[in-house]
């Protein structure tokens, strides 16, 4: 979301934007997550088959 930037104190912002910005940072969040997911499982594999 490049619409609105939160360095401008006098002009808020619309619950659109507002919206829009928090469905992008769960959807970052989500995919981030899933990866640390993967990553973690994938090390514990790793060590499981070094035993």
């Amino acid at each position: 979301m490049n619409d609105y930037r939160f360095t401008n104190i006098d002009q808020e912002p619309t619950d659109e934007q507002l919206s829009q910005l928090m469905r992008e940072v769960a959807e970052e969040a989500k995919e981030r997550w899933e990866k640390a997911r993967i990553a973690y499982f994938a090390h514990i594999d790793q060590m499981i088959q070094a035993i």
